[in-house]
């Protein structure tokens, strides 16, 4: 079982190059194994990672295998704990995503596809230095009642029930975030009320619910 589950992270760091939605090492991909998870080695990059790269890490913060595991698995360790309703977790330095974290604002409801990600925004986490547990605890916050968020001057990260579901989320935040970008250009961002939002987030859940 674990190699399929290390083959599924092996294959989503490349597609997440290949997509450009990194760069060389950059970003991270977990997925919820037994007590703990699998997650991607430090400092790798996905043109040269091997299945066996791939590190095991326990609740309790013991690390597994040939390589040390990612510079995030504080934060990758946290969500785990605390969030019980996923599996999997894909962390991004994309380019628009990346952009738009360093004006450090959520993106409120200006598309309705927003709702994918579970709420009328996306809130972007507070700063913090990359590997620490403040940044692991401002990711967490972010995370409530959410699968996505911006984290400032940094990235982008986003949370599935699946690997595929994560790794999506992870093409739609960076698609928003370059709408948003460009639309705030304007200065006149029309936003969606309060009320049709929760009328979409309805819509979301009954589609989710009969798919």
């Amino acid at each position: 079982m674990s190699t399929k589950i290390k083959t599924k992270i092996v294959n989503s760091l490349k597609y997440l190059k290949n997509k450009n939605l990194n760069i060389g090492s950059e970003g991270n991909i977990s997925i919820r194994y037994k007590n703990g998870f699998l997650i991607s080695p430090s400092a790798v990059n996905p043109d040269n990672i091997k299945i066996s790269d791939i590190p095991f890490v326990d609740l309790k913060g013991n690390h597994y295998g040939s390589r040390p595991p990612s510079s995030e698995w504080r934060m990758h360790m946290l969500l785990y704990l605390k969030k019980t309703n996923f599996n999997a977790i894909s962390h991004s330095h994309s380019f628009w995503s990346s952009s738009l974290s360093c004006l450090r604002k959520k993106i409120p409801p200006f598309h309705y596809m927003i709702a994918e990600f579970g709420g009328d925004d996306i809130k972007c986490a507070k700063y913090a230095t990359f590997g620490t547990n403040s940044l692991a605890k401002n990711v967490l916050k972010a995370l409530e009642s959410r699968k996505g968020c911006l984290m400032e001057n940094h990235g982008q990260l986003t949370i599935g029930e699946t690997i595929e579901e994560a790794v999506s989320l992870t093409e739609s935040l960076e698609k928003l975030s370059k709408q948003f970008f460009m639309c705030n250009l304007s200065n006149s961002v029309k936003l969606i009320s309060k009320r049709e939002m929760n009328k979409v987030l309805g819509l979301f859940n009954k589609y989710k619910s009969i798919r």
